[in-house]
């Protein structure tokens, strides 16, 4: 392994983030209506697509790790929750305090230590556990869940946020196109990415500069295959380590199974279900999109194959964008475009079939341009087909996860 690679691999997402000395998720509110709003925008998540009110947080104990800056822990806290944060960057401890002191929340932040999630140690029990934007870092996978088994009270739940092996490609792709655009000019970093992706930034609303997006997924050696989670694996380890899943967004339960209500399945009987429903969803997953394969299972097993090796060798593309895997990616991206007009696929609106296959396209077309060295043109493509600015995937996922009531 190479001196940067080892480096890379020994290193925490965290230490990355203190090297540019910025915190990433800093809101910077100063009223109480900038904290509501956001507030807001939390209960919609918890509340409607994590199945966890704000009422339970009221008077539970709350272990949060990575909280970065604090917003989301203040959140928590005007819920009612008591509330201990574990945050390894130092920089981020004084926004913290003066964060909790200027919303009059300081009576519940029972705890602030400089740790992460494996250095972290208490003879307390908490009755939640939220780690969001980083513990698909930590691997393997095992070692996180078992700190959070051990540090959760029976019926305790976990909550996760982390980038999903599918819902990733297209972070990979536009990773990959960077590092082609950074190889072909001698222009600055920066000004190649703004070049490249500025027309895409835009057509979003966001509430943090281009520099900021950059650094977080163009710039982080974290945003890669290596870490990133398949959402059926993660679910069958968190099982294996004494949990059931909870909630998850999207849906990792088939929301069309029907059974009688009387009817308990065992945990087995739920995983099954679920890891058949991820299998369909992977297309979904990469899209952004309601796109739920229904065809034969072999079919479904086709298409998920060819997802995985399409993002295996864009990914190595971030590496080398001018070696062997830029041919496969385009011959897998014509091929996908192919099969997933022969294959039958649930879609409410059917337009939604047509901008994935569009995108796709865009995408092919942009690393034939790479493949041909053609710098103006690769920037053509950026700046201006629709549907490459219009696509973002489905990158990052929500998981909640129950710890086993009768465990002690």
């Amino acid at each position: 392994m190479r001196t940067r690679d080892r480096c890379i691999a020994e290193d925490k997402l965290f230490n990355y983030y203190e090297r540019q000395n910025v915190l990433p998720t800093f809101g910077n509110f100063k009223s109480s209506a900038e904290l509501e709003a956001y507030a807001n925008q939390r209960r919609e998540l918890f509340s409607d697509k994590l199945m966890l009110p704000p009422r339970l947080f009221r008077d539970a104990d709350v272990l949060e790790f990575g909280p970065d800056s604090g917003e989301n822990a203040l959140v928590f806290a005007g819920w009612g929750a008591n509330m201990t944060l574990a945050e390894p960057n130092r920089h981020a401890h004084e926004k913290i305090q003066a964060y909790f002191a200027h919303f009059n929340q300081t009576s519940r932040l029972r705890a602030l230590v400089l740790s992460d999630v494996e250095g972290f140690q208490s003879d307390r029990r908490f009755d939640v556990i939220d780690a969001e934007g980083f513990i698909y870092t930590v691997q393997p996978t095992k070692n996180w869940l078992g700190v959070f088994h051990r540090l959760l009270n029976p019926d305790g739940y976990a909550v996760v946020s982390y980038y999903e092996r599918y819902g990733g490609f297209f972070e990979l792709a536009l990773k990959a196109i960077y590092s082609a655009g950074k190889a072909l000019t001698s222009r600055p970093a920066l000004e190649t990415a703004k070049t490249l992706f500025e027309a895409k930034w835009d057509s979003i609303p966001h509430t943090r500069g281009f520099e900021s997006w950059a650094m977080d997924v163009l710039d982080n050696p974290f945003v890669r295959y290596r870490y990133f989670l398949d959402a059926a694996a993660l679910c069958t380890a968190a099982q294996g380590q004494g949990f059931d899943i909870h909630s998850a967004w999207p849906s990792y339960r088939d929301s069309l199974d029907v059974y009688w209500h009387k009817k308990v399945l065992t945990s087995d009987e739920k995983l099954l279900r679920a890891t058949r429903h991820l299998d369909r969803s992977r297309l979904s997953f990469l899209s952004g999109r309601k796109l739920y394969l229904i065809g034969k299972p072999e079919a479904v097993s086709a298409i998920s194959t060819s997802i995985e090796a399409l993002v295996h060798d864009v990914d190595r593309m971030i590496d080398d964008p001018f070696g062997d895997s830029l041919p496969r990616v385009i011959a897998k991206l014509a091929s996908l475009c192919a099969t997933i007009r022969g294959t039958e696929i649930l879609v409410d609106d059917q337009p939604d079939l047509g901008a994935l296959i569009a995108t796709l396209e865009s995408f092919r077309r942009i690393f034939c341009a790479i493949e041909q060295r053609n710098m103006t043109g690769i920037t053509a493509l950026t700046q201006s087909d629709q549907a490459f600015i219009n696509t973002w995937g489905q990158p990052a996922h929500f998981l909640v996860i129950r710890k086993h009531a009768e465990e002690m």
